[in-house]
């Protein structure tokens, strides 16, 4: 082991085809993609050794905080520790065992409860630390899998993929689903001239994506078909991103977000309220192309798509509308780590 590691890994905005990455509707859905791209509202994470005995985690975000006596098992910590700390003890855990005269800090600039993946990004950030205090060594692929798996055991929900991969990788990144695991498409695109066309909104209102993730996935297995339709609709809206992507036609990602966002209206009355709503509203009238929820929405922070021109003006409604605007950029690099 070594004395200090620290970790940062980026959260994301997911442009369209969100739900689509939850398992088994990836697998169910025609052509199922996810188009996604990092920001730079990081999540970071230290491990480090200390002379006092036990395992100590702080959470500086969520001002929480816990020191697990050498001794306790995995459901003696759980039960010492704050509730909110539960899926940074299972990963300690899982890395240290007992981690005697262990240190770890944790702290992400993506609110909590905001539909940007912050969760995912800093157990990425958390998992990549603890792999190299330890040495394991575990590949990309399985780190992904283990800090999936781990959330899954807290949310006991089933839970998708897409955050993972832009705390990985970074950039914008298009996710096929297939029988054969995720394909992951790093796609070209001019980070500033998206930058320039987007306004990131915080509701400040924290949701709880399990809700409407579980009313979405029950409903399409029940063979709900408007859900179903739903569905392809927000992975059909991906295409179209991904196209305009390709074509470095940044303005005609405004309509397929719109597309998307309409789609995911019939998925689940849970992905929206008055005050998304009335923010967006806001913003299509100050002349944004198309709005929608970052993740599985019900409050969080949501993205509007505007005309470089009217970039200001748009925000400016946002914020008379309720919403704080995020000042964030789009990011190439994902998760580093440095020894000391």
């Amino acid at each position: 082991m070594t004395s200090r590691v620290e970790a940062r890994a980026p959260s994301r905005i997911d442009l369209a085809g969100g739900t689509v990455d939850l398992w088994p509707l990836s697998l169910l859905t025609r052509d199922p993609l996810t188009v996604n791209a990092a920001i730079d509202l990081h999540a970071q994470a230290v491990v480090e050794r200390t002379s006092e005995p036990g395992l100590q985690i702080v959470s500086r975000d969520r001002n929480l905080s816990a020191r697990l006596p050498r001794g306790l098992d995995l459901d003696g910590a759980l039960a010492t520790a704050p509730p909110g700390l539960g899926f940074l003890v299972r990963l300690a855990r899982h890395f240290l065992g007992e981690g005697d005269g262990v240190r770890i800090v944790t702290d992400c600039a993506a609110p909590a409860g905001s539909g940007l993946g912050g969760s995912s990004t800093l157990g990425i950030a958390l998992a990549a630390a603890l792999d190299r205090f330890t040495g394991r060594g575990l590949d990309p692929d399985r780190l992904l899998a283990l800090v999936r798996g781990i959330e899954t055991q807290v949310l006991a929900i089933p839970t998708g993929e897409q955050d993972y991969h832009p705390a990985l990788r970074g950039g914008v990144l298009g996710l096929r689903y297939t029988v054969e695991g995720t394909c992951v498409d790093r796609l070209r695109a001019d980070l500033q001239a998206l930058k320039r066309r987007t306004v990131l909104v915080d509701t400040g209102q924290s949701r709880n994506s399990g809700l409407s993730n579980w009313d979405i996935c029950k409903r399409h297995l029940d063979g709900d078909a408007s859900v179903r339709a739903a569905l392809q609709a927000t992975s059909d809206a991906a295409h179209d991103v991904r196209s305009a992507l390709e074509a470095s036609d940044y303005d005609a990602i405004g309509p397929a977000l719109g597309r998307e966002w309409q789609a995911r209206l019939r998925l689940s009355p849970a992905v929206t309220d008055a005050k998304i709503d009335a923010i967006i509203a806001a913003g299509l009238e100050a002349g944004a192309r198309g709005g929608k929820v970052c993740g599985a929405g019900g409050g969080g922070c949501l993205v509007l798509w505007t005309p470089e021109n009217r970039r200001e003006a748009v925000a400016e409604s946002a914020r008379r509308a309720g919403g704080a605007v995020l000042d964030c950029s789009y990011v190439e690099q994902g998760v580093q780590v440095s020894v000391s």
